[in-house]
């Protein structure tokens, strides 16, 4: 295809080349300096004279009854260490990065527990070629990254040490595991590589076999990392912009592999086959699951891909992801993990802005922990933390947010959010102390409300058609802000409250800290959509900043005087985290 109309494919979906990342170029995408982040504004809570209690959002968590564990859905694509981003010539959607950033610091300051390895364009990857003629792209990405890929000898041994260039991807592995995350890795190759089946199944499935020894066994210098989940292929159901082979030399390749990661670890996770259209009848959906039931081969998680493309809704994740699971245990894989290994959305014009896109991960990922998703990789998040790594922009904030949950992993009820994007988690610690509530208020714009004027379905010829969930219809209402009443408190504890807002004009900013004396605590303020605002309470010893603070009123309001600084306030602990 000629390259520029290759380019005007890719500028129109986005689901090649523009693989979804957490950044925009609106004048609200600019990081905030870490600084900032962390210094309180002088400002009170809002008060219920000057806003109407029909508009807002009425949440109650009973803070006495957890209901379970909070699950971590904390993964992204894109591995922090220096080398494996996006090129900088690749310019689309903003979100290459300077091959020296280390964004170490800011997956720290997230908790990421888990990145998947696909797309660093020569580390990772088993025998990329970029930049020839069956290359789709063309020049998109350098061939001069080819000398990154593990195996980049196609004639060499696959039994002899001195075949393989480790050194890249182990640079990788390690960067990942020092943020103290698991690695997803991903057999294969990245965006803009040769789309041709590899030559032979047997001897790649000898290579893979020799990847899992290095990294597991120890095998040609290597290590004993235990690396959980290995990943077969990318979005073999794309035309042919990752796979130009048939379906069943897929599922052939499928296999093979599968059973050369099982055979060098026996304790490995395996999986696929990412697919990037799962609302398509392809092959890669039932036939594929029949034809590993049927030559009895390991499938630890089935793996898919969404961008709410032309719908910008969060609940997009939510109905494919139960759509699968009803797929998988028809098929009798009632116990194969279902995990969603790249999502994001805003793919189309008009662009989100830079806290639209925050506030609709945030609301997507709670609406995940009530879905049959066992696992999700946002893509990707090694440009959202700066060209330091540790100068979150609004979508890194969030991530921030979401980490922090990680401090209370007891989930508790709460009533009165909706599907529609005011989405609500709250959870506490495990000793009863602290309890954390995060709101996203998120509102799908007008333009992507009820039915689309043509067909439910992307064309993008000659490469490919996309199958999209029906838009809903939607009005929404009181969703200007909320009116939050944590019940079950102990009566008898004195409450430190603080609440942190992701707005247009607010990084992860602290509204003020007030004292509360027992419960129940009684919160009323504006959160105009979008936004997100973590509240985080904290019951203190008795001695604690009784001086600071006059006694609350009696309606459980918070008190009105100006916010107490403290160790707690939004970000101070980020610098050290991050520092870590």
């Amino acid at each position: 295809m000629h390259l520029a109309k290759l380019i005007a494919v890719y500028a129109a979906l986005n689901l090649f080349a523009l693989r979804a990342v957490a950044a925009d170029t609106s004048v609200e995408s600019t990081p905030a300096p870490l600084a900032k982040i962390s210094t309180p504004v002088k400002s009170t809570p809002g008060s219920a004279a000057r806003i109407r209690p029909v508009d807002l959002r009425k949440i109650t968590v009973d803070a006495s009854a957890p209901m379970g564990y909070l699950r971590s859905l904390q993964g992204v694509n894109g591995a922090p260490a220096p080398g494996s981003h996006k090129p900088e010539n690749f310019t689309f959607g903003g979100w290459n990065m300077p091959e020296h950033t280390d964004v170490s610091a800011g997956y720290r300051m997230a908790r990421i527990d888990l990145v998947r390895t696909h797309d660093a364009y020569g580390p990772a990857d088993i025998d990329a070629k970029f930049e020839n003629a069956d290359a789709p792209g063309g020049g998109l990405i350098s061939a001069r990254r080819d000398i990154f890929d593990i195996f980049p000898d196609p004639d060499a041994d696959p039994s002899d040490p001195r075949s393989y260039n480790f050194g890249p991807t182990d640079h990788v592995i390690a960067s990942i595991r020092k943020v103290g995350a698991q690695v997803m890795f991903r057999l294969g190759r990245s965006e803009g590589a040769d789309a041709q089946p590899p030559r032979d199944f047997d001897k790649y499935a000898a290579i893979v076999s020799h990847i899992v020894l290095h990294y597991n066994r120890g095998w040609a210098k290597g290590f004993h990392y235990g690396i959980r989940f290995w990943e077969i292929w990318n979005e073999p159901d794309l035309g042919k912009v990752f796979w130009a082979g048939t379906a069943q030399q897929y599922f052939e390749l499928y296999g093979k592999l599968a059973r050369a990661v099982k055979a060098a670890d026996r304790r490995a996770l395996v999986g696929g086959p990412a697919i990037a259209r799962p609302n398509d009848d392809t092959p890669y959906r039932d036939a594929f699951l029949e034809y590993v039931r049927t030559e009895h081969l390991p499938l630890d998680f089935y793996s898919w891909h969404w961008y709410a493309t032309d719908s910008d809704d969060p609940l997009d994740f939510i109905r494919i992801s139960r759509d699968l699971r009803a797929r998988l245990d028809k098929h009798g894989f009632a116990r194969t993990r279902s995990m969603v290994t790249e999502w994001n959305y805003g793919l189309m014009d008009p662009m989100p802005s830079a806290v639209q896109r925050a506030s609709f991960i945030t609301a997507a990922l709670i609406y995940m922990q009530d879905a049959p998703i066992d696992g999700a990789t946002l893509y990707r998040a090694d440009s959202v933390f700066g060209a330091d790594g540790a100068t979150p922009d609004k979508t890194g904030q969030a991530l921030i947010a979401l980490g922090r949950l990680k401090d209370t992993p007891l989930r508790l009820k709460a009533r009165g959010a909706d599907l529609d994007g005011f989405a609500v988690e709250a959870a506490r610690s495990a000793d009863g102390r602290t309890v954390q509530i995060l709101l996203s208020n998120y509102q799908i714009p007008s333009e992507f409300l009820g039915p689309r004027a043509a067909d439910d379905v992307l064309h993008v010829p000659p490469v490919f058609d996309v199958r999209l969930l029906a838009r809903r219809s939607i009005s929404y209402r009181n969703n200007s802000g909320y009116d939050l009443t944590i019940d079950h408190l102990p009566a008898d504890r004195r409450y430190r409250v603080e609440r942190c807002r992701i707005s247009a004009a607010q990084d992860f900013t602290s509204l003020g800290t007030t004292l509360h004396d027992g419960g129940p605590i009684h919160l009323q303020d504006e959160l105009p959509p979008p936004g997100i605002e973590l509240v985080t309470i904290r019951a203190l010893d008795v001695t604690a900043g009784v001086a600071a603070m006059r006694r609350p009123a009696s309606t459980g309001m918070a008190a009105q005087d100006e916010p107490v600084a403290t160790v707690d306030d939004c970000a101070a602990q980020l610098v050290a985290a991050a520092g870590k």
